[in-house]
């Protein structure tokens, strides 16, 4: 009896053990589809019915000047299924819109795109701009007034970029004094060894974010040399390159690099300034940081002929990091010299830019929008930033093509 138990109890283990093995199984099967099966709204393109690379720039376009509403404030997320949007904001975000509309009139100047920059620039201005705490110093606050307490880095580095252009535009609108002013409290942000503070916060002064933003340090480095290039001081050229020799002195012993794009597109327009001029700067240490840059990004790309994340940077189809790894390393084929990397760049680019068009929404109320993820493996929300990072990308790779 006592045999017949044991055994019986064996044979239950093993039914135990082959029922989890076929459900593990099962579900291993169910992920894998997931990944790479259609996505089941409207919205989703496949991939034999990508746009074109002018036709995914037009809408694009479209969407962020159609989000910019009369009063300068983008729809920041929206659900695509039914409309419904966030009331959430984020002003470092904005900034990054304008930075788009601000690279597609440089691309393409037309009446709307700068109706659109003025109006946000105007919604900027009014409601997260002050000069509360040294005389001289503007800040670009996270909230909007009164609920001021933090001024973050990255904010007033993308201000920076942005309100240049809209200063070259309508400078009635944006003083070069009202620039000057925020690139100070990007100086008073900055530590004697090239590093930044994240923020200021009301109370403690400057401190870090944890973790610090690893892409706050690109960003106030591009608002600098935006800036330099209006007034030609040296005190942001200067400024500038020290966050950039400080990020590459920082991570020189690292085997793997942050997909840092900011640092790349404040890399490319310092050497584009320095082609021009006599910047007396060794420039050594920052393209070999951003060729190891680039080396990263390179490894996380997928390979995967005829799957939806073909092109893509991660297993989901994450369209925001393709997007801004796209745009560093796009930025990055401006200054690099002609070998091996050069070429894997640009065939990256080509595969990554086919992704994003493939990911684009073609019709409907949203089309030029992007969600959040090309395989359904996130809700269906397009948030500002999707669709400024895509449409930087787009833009650089079509300044590629026209070089060659």
């Amino acid at each position: 009896m006592s045999a017949q138990k044991t055994g019986s109890s064996s044979g239950s283990k093993l039914s135990g053990f082959l029922l989890l093995s076929i459900l593990l199984s099962i579900a291993v099967l169910v992920v894998a589809y997931l990944i790479q099966r259609p996505h089941s709204s409207p919205a989703y393109n496949a991939p034999h019915a990508a746009l074109d690379l002018r036709a995914g720039i037009d809408l694009s376009a479209q969407y962020l000047i159609k989000a910019d509403a009369s009063n300068g404030r983008f729809a920041y997320l929206v659900d695509a299924d039914n409309g419904a949007e966030d009331r959430t904001y984020n002003i470092v975000r904005h900034s990054g819109a304008m930075y788009a509309l601000a690279m597609l009139d440089d691309a393409d100047p037309k009446r709307q795109t700068k109706a659109a920059l003025i109006r946000s620039a105007g919604f900027l201005k009014q409601n997260f701009i002050s000069s509360e705490i040294h005389p001289g110093i503007q800040v670009v606050w996270q909230k909007h007034a009164p609920e001021k307490g933090i001024a973050e880095l990255g904010a007033a580095g993308l201000a920076l970029v942005a309100l240049s252009k809209v200063h070259q535009l309508e400078p009635s609108v944006v003083s070069l004094e009202d620039l000057q002013s925020l690139g100070r409290f990007v100086l008073y942000l900055q530590r004697p060894d090239g590093s930044f503070a994240d923020r200021y916060e009301i109370g403690s002064g400057p401190t870090d974010g944890s973790p610090p933003s690893l892409y706050y340090p690109g960003e106030a480095a591009l608002g600098l040399l935006s800036l330099y290039e209006l007034d030609r001081s040296p005190v942001w050229l200067d400024a500038a390159y020290r966050a950039l020799e400080y990020l590459a002195q920082s991570r020189a012993n690292l085997t793997i690099l942050p997909a840092d794009h900011w640092a790349l597109i404040a890399t490319a327009k310092l050497a584009a300034i320095c082609s021009h001029e006599n910047c007396r700067m060794d420039r050594s240490e920052l393209i070999v940081h951003a060729e190891h840059v680039c080396e990263s990004i390179l490894r996380e790309q997928r390979i995967a002929p005829g799957t939806l994340t073909d092109g893509a940077f991660d297993l989901r189809g994450n369209t925001a990091s393709a997007a801004t790894r796209l745009e560093g390393l796009l930025a990055a084929l401006e200054f690099l010299p002609d070998g091996d990397l050069h070429r894997q760049i640009r065939s990256a680019a080509d595969r990554g830019i086919g992704f994003l068009l493939r990911s684009e929404i073609a019709t409907g109320e949203y089309a030029g929008g992007f969600l959040e993820s090309s395989t359904g493996a996130q809700r269906d929300q397009i948030r500002i930033d999707y669709v400024q990072h895509a449409l930087c990308a787009l833009l650089r790779y079509r300044v590629l093509s026209v070089n060659g």
